[in-house]
C-alpha cells in the first residue's frame, strides 16, 4: 500500500466482495482481539457509581484540598476528551491497512476514552464544582506572574491533533508509530500513569472521596489496555523496520520535555529533590518554592509528576526495544506486550 494518500483516495474507498476479513477469517490469537475481549468483559457504566459522599468530603475540605483535587481531576477530564476526539484517524488507518481485529478493538478504544469524559464530568456536577473556573483563575495568576501562554498550544491542544490526523494522509511506518508513541506510550504510558501514583498519594493522605476513587480504579483499568494495544502497535512496527528504533527514542524524550517543560522546574533540579530512596526533600525544596512564588506542597506535587514521567520515559523505551529482537510473526500476535505492561504494572495480572 502506498505511504502517502489524498482526499480523494480517503473518500473513495474501494473493498471488494470477495474481501471482507470477517468473512475470511478473524485472528482471535492476536492481543488487539484479546483486548476487544476483554473490554467486553470489563463494561462499566459512570452512572452507576455513587458521588453522594464524595460531595460531602468535598465540602469539608479546605480551599487548598479541593483546589487540588479538582485541577489535577480537570487536567485528566480536558486529557480524556482530547484523546476521545483524536483516535479516529488510527481507526481509519488501520482500517484502511487491512487490519481489522485492531480496527474492531479500537472503537471500544474509542468508547472507553468518551466514558471516562462522562465519568470526570459527572464527579464534577456532583460535588458542586466549576472546573472551568480553574482554567480561569490558572489564567490570571500567569498573567499576574507575567507568564505568557497561547491557549492553542499544547500537548493536547495542538500535538496530538496533528500527530494523529497525520496518518490520514501519511500511512509510513513512521507515521503510524508516531501515533503509538505520542497516544498510547507517553500520554497514557508516561502522563497518565504518573498521574495515577500522585492521585493514589493523595487518596492516601486524606482518605476521602471514594466515587472519585472508584471510578479512578476503572479507568486505569481501560488505560491499561489501551497501552498494551500501544505496545503492541509500536512493537508490530519496530519488529518490522528496527531503523526507526532512534526515532522512537528521540520522540518521546522529545515529548518529555515539551511537555514537562511548561513547569518551568528544571529537569536537573527535579531529581536533586529526592533522596535515593524517592523521599522527597522540602529543605532542597524550598528555595526552589520561594524562587517561584508558590507553596514547597506545590513544588513536591509538580516535581513527583515530573520525576514519575522521566522514569516512565525510561521504562517505555526499554518495552520498546524488546521489539527489535521479535520476528514480525510474533510481533504480529504481540508476543510479550501484555507481559511487559503486567510488569510495568499498568494492567492487572
Amino acid at each position: 500500500m502506498a505511504t502517502d494518500t489524498t482526499l480523494p483516495d480517503i473518500t473513495q474507498v474501494i473493498r471488494h466482495e470477495a474481501e471482507w476479513k470477517s468473512s475470511r477469517g478473524l485472528r482471535y490469537d492476536i492481543v488487539p482481539w484479546r483486548l476487544y475481549q476483554k473490554a467486553k468483559q470489563l463494561f462499566w457504566n459512570p452512572t452507576e457509581i455513587d458521588f453522594s459522599r464524595d460531595k460531602e468530603d468535598y465540602a469539608r475540605m479546605d480551599e487548598q484540598q479541593r483546589r487540588t483535587i479538582a485541577f489535577f481531576a480537570r487536567g485528566f477530564m480536558v486529557g480524556e476528551e482530547s484523546v476521545t476526539l483524536d483516535i479516529v484517524p488510527l481507526i481509519i488507518g488501520v482500517a484502511d491497512e487491512g487490519r481489522v481485529e485492531e480496527a474492531v478493538y479500537l472503537t471500544t478504544f474509542a468508547m472507553e476514552e468518551a466514558k471516562h469524559v462522562d465519568f470526570f464530568r459527572r464527579w464534577f456536577d456532583a460535588v458542586g464544582e466549576d472546573p472551568q473556573r480553574l482554567y480561569e483563575e490558572g489564567e490570571q495568576r500567569r498573567r499576574e506572574l507575567g507568564v505568557e501562554r497561547d491557549p492553542t498550544v499544547g500537548i493536547f491542544e495542538s500535538e496530538l491533533p496533528k500527530v494523529m490526523r497525520r496518518v490520514l494522509v501519511d500511512r509510513s511506518p513512521e507515521a503510524f508509530l508516531d501515533c503509538g508513541i505520542t497516544y498510547n506510550q507517553f500520554i497514557e504510558g508516561c502522563l497518565a500513569i504518573s498521574g495515577y501514583k500522585l492521585w493514589g498519594e493523595l487518596f492516601k493522605r486524606w482518605k476521602v472521596l471514594p466515587g472519585l476513587q472508584q471510578g479512578l480504579a476503572l479507568v486505569r483499568r481501560d488505560e491499561g489496555r489501551h497501552i498494551t494495544y500501544g505496545t503492541y502497535l509500536c512493537r508490530r512496527i519496530l519488529a518490522e523496520h528496527p531503523d526507526l528504533m532512534d526515532f522512537a527514542r528521540s520522540r518521546i524524550y522529545e515529548l518529555a520535555d515539551y511537555f514537562f517543560g511548561q513547569f518551568r522546574f528544571p529537569k536537573e533540579a527535579v531529581g536533586s529533590l529526592f533522596d535515593d530512596d524517592g523521599r522527597f526533600l522540602t529543605d532542597r525544596a524550598q528555595p526552589l518554592a520561594d524562587a517561584f512564588n508558590v507553596d514547597v506542597g506545590e513544588v513536591e506535587f509538580i516535581a513527583s509528576f515530573i520525576k514519575t514521567g522521566y522514569d516512565q520515559v525510561e521504562r517505555r523505551i526499554q518495552v520498546m526495544e524488546k521489539a527489535l529482537s521479535l520476528t514480525d510473526e510474533e510481533a504480529l500476535l504481540g508476543e510479550g506486550a501484555e507481559e511487559a505492561e503486567i510488569a510495568l504494572e499498568t494492567v492487572e495480572a
